[in-house]
């Protein structure tokens, strides 16, 4: 992998992998995650490794090492609403990621998805905002979840 790599953002709960036999090893985060431990961790959460050699088909485990596009922030687009939807807006906003979340995701204390971004801009189109850019920044980063 010639992509830089930071383990400190490895959430510390990411399952790693040691199948060194596997096709897609060297573009698989599991695995480069492993690759890429400090010796100061003394304990790694791994894939049981008798478990991928009994494993059929695809690895379900299977994570790529691909960045994707976070959004931080929406205040543009709360910003943007007319008075008489904005309430509308939060409402369905909140039933769509519950309350915490949208208010740590409407400040950018964490980040949008992909899916998240694209319910906002259909959410605020329906709603009659038209806009240019729906989101107050990005970042690129790998797909830690499962």
């Amino acid at each position: 992998m010639n992509k830089p790599f930071n383990y400190s953002e490895v959430p510390f709960d990411f399952d790693k992998c040691a199948a060194e036999d596997c096709t897609k090893a060297s573009t698989c985060l599991r695995h480069i995650a492993l690759q890429h431990t400090p010796d100061s961790v003394a304990f790694v959460r791994m894939i049981n490794p008798g478990h991928l050699k009994n494993m059929k088909g695809a690895c379900k485990y299977y994570r790529p090492d691909t960045k994707i596009r976070y959004a931080t922030g929406f205040m543009h687009t709360v910003e943007a609403l007319p008075l008489g939807v904005a309430d509308t807006f939060r409402n369905r906003m909140i039933a769509y990621l519950g309350r915490k979340n949208y208010y740590r995701k409407h400040r950018g204390e964490t980040r949008l998805t992909p899916s998240e971004q694209k319910h906002i801009v259909n959410l605020a189109k329906e709603l009659g905002v038209v806009l240019d850019e729906y989101f107050d920044g990005y970042i690129d980063a790998f797909n830690w979840k499962v």
